[in-house]
């Protein structure tokens, strides 16, 4: 059997043999023996994507969905740089991705040939591990060796994306008929686990608790937040938590709806926090960052991660452990009037921001809450970037227990949102997924659409459709009306209804609040692959928002 052929049999059997259960995998020629090993074994599903930026995103959904390595597989040249933004979103979020980029070897390197370019570090320092092993050659012993790299590649994988430039000579494929067989037995295991806290770490906390008498816990992004629940309930400490923190459920005891709300009222002037305790990613909410640098409080910044998020440079303290276990560490606070104070104006306003949507036109808000009215409680829910985290953010009530929320909040961009959130629906294919998106991410990665119909994949795709980057309306670019709709806005002008016929999708459009929960109902119970569009105006959004703020902060005064 030829080398290249044994080499990529044993390679994958050894990802396998770590774990890996998914690949994504884009066509190509020079990357023949490794898309082969992968679809050929019994323990690993591949996807295949025409489009390698969208699979690679479709990958990104589905280590965020499991958190396990999940393979990317592209031929030479131009395919690898498709990747470049997955890998980049994977970095920042910590999501594991093993990127194979199959290469021309050596020889075939700065002569001129077709689909040869310089694919070494190609990714720069967002990968966490990168290797170039050089084509597979005979030596001694090389099943050891083979599988060695696949053990690293799983292992490096664990805390974000790695890339393993694997460059092949012909011949690419064996003999028809022929199916290499994986050579040796798996070897090596390698395990890892949580930085526990210090005896110094938890006094240095418990200390500055004990002497705070308005300590605030703020929660970002996390995969896992859900683990602290217990702990944070035992503290009872009043907890600012976007539902991309899994945090922001009724039975914390202590999280605080509509914190935006009640920031932006002046009712937050005197409930100002002494301590602040910082969990997960980078708040959402500008709102909220900014309040929290007026404060001045001190602030702890527990960074398991190392990752340091901390853009406004206002933590005096970041503590690298676990962050479960030094919360449960920490003695029991007596600060529950504090924490009922945060809590009960939190329910206010959100009774007050209920009350502006029975006389106010459609905007996201109508929308955040329509979703969470009628999706089931073991719902998944990814929300894409720019207005609908942010809308989710403001919006969205206490989430159910089993109700799990997604996002690209690495980098931020909107790139890849179709598939990353498909990828979630393959992932974890026994709940319900939804998909929030804006018009334009879902214009900017139709092409992940493809993979609903071509993996036989079950989700619901809510689109509000403002017809444009309906952000902008809310930024000082929109007061400069002469370039305003050319360069920010950007209207498409789409007919969604056509898109969703492109791609064998039941079209639900939506233009008025009476239509709106009624087609999340009907898409979310719906067996096949439903796109609701919702229509509105982004002058709508920006006049609903502010009647909401308005409201809330009416109802706070008295």
């Amino acid at each position: 059997m030829d080398v290249t052929q044994s080499f990529a049999a044993t390679f994958v059997d050894e990802l396998a043999a770590q774990g890996v259960e998914f690949a994504c995998i884009s066509p190509g020629s020079r990357s023949a023996p490794i898309a082969m090993a992968l679809q050929r074994h019994p323990k690993i599903r591949a996807f295949v994507h025409i489009d390698e930026r969208s699979g690679s995103f479709f990958g990104v959904g589905l280590a965020k969905a499991t958190g396990k390595p999940v393979v990317l597989l592209c031929t030479s040249g131009t395919a690898a740089a498709e990747f470049h933004a997955a890998v980049v979103e994977a970095s920042h979020s910590r999501t594991p991705l093993i990127v194979l980029t199959a290469d021309r070897p050596p020889e075939m390197q700065d002569v001129g040939a077709n689909q040869a370019i310089d694919q070494q570090r190609l990714y720069g320092t967002a990968v966490r591990w990168y290797f170039d092993p050089g084509p597979p050659f005979e030596g001694a012993n090389p099943a050891r060796q083979w599988r060695r790299l696949a053990v690293r590649a799983c292992a490096e994988a664990a805390s974000g994306p790695v890339h393993i430039n694997l460059p092949f000579r012909e011949p690419l494929v064996p003999t028809a008929g022929e199916v290499p067989a994986a050579l040796g037995v798996p070897g090596q295991t390698v395990s890892s686990g949580r930085t526990l806290p210090t005896p110094s770490q938890v006094t240095t906390l418990a200390s500055a608790l004990q002497r705070a008498l308005r300590p605030l816990v703020v929660a970002g992004e996390m995969r896992d937040g859900d683990r602290l629940a217990p702990a944070l309930s035992r503290l009872g400490l009043p907890v600012l938590a976007e539902p991309s923190s899994q945090l922001r459920r009724a039975e914390t005891g202590a999280a605080v709806e509509s914190y935006e709300a009640l920031l932006r009222a002046g009712w937050s002037l005197q409930h100002g926090p002494d301590l602040v305790i910082r969990l997960g990613g980078t708040p959402t909410s500008k709102v909220l960052s900014a309040w929290l640098a007026a404060t001045s409080a001190p602030t702890f910044l527990i960074d398991p991660d190392h990752a340091w998020r901390d853009q406004d440079q206002v933590a005096t303290n970041v503590v690298a452990c676990d962050p479960q276990a030094l919360l449960e560490a920490l003695p029991a606070m007596d600060r529950n009037a504090w924490r009922d104070e945060w809590v009960s104006a939190g329910k206010r306003a959100t009774a007050a921001i209920a009350g502006t949507f029975v006389s106010t036109a459609m905007h996201e808000g109508h929308i955040v809450r329509a979703l969470a009215s009628r999706i089931p409680d073991n719902a998944q829910v990814f929300v894409g970037s720019s207005m609908p985290i942010r809308a989710a953010d403001s919006f969205w009530p206490h989430a159910k227990t089993q109700q799990r929320f997604f996002g690209n909040r690495g980098a931020s961009g909107i790139d890849g949102l179709v598939s990353t959130g498909l990828g979630l629906a393959a992932g974890r294919s026994n709940v319900p997924t939804v998909l929030l998106l804006g018009d334009l991410s879902l214009y900017h990665d139709m092409n992940g659409l493809w993979a609903l119909r071509r993996h036989g994949l079950r989700a619901t795709i809510v689109v509000c459709d403002n017809n444009g980057g309906g952000v902008f309306n809310f930024l000082p670019q929109a007061q400069h009306q002469d370039v305003f709709e050319e360069l920010f806005a950007t209207p498409l002008g789409l007919d969604f209804a056509l898109v969703a016929r492109l791609y064998d999708l039941v079209y639900s459009p939506v233009t008025d609040r009476a239509g709106l929960e009624p087609a999340i109902a009907d898409a979310v119970a719906a067996q096949a692959p439903t796109m609701v569009v919702v229509k509105f105006k982004r002058e709508d959004s920006v006049n609903g928002h502010r009647v909401c703020w308005e409201a809330a902060s009416a109802a706070l005064r008295t």
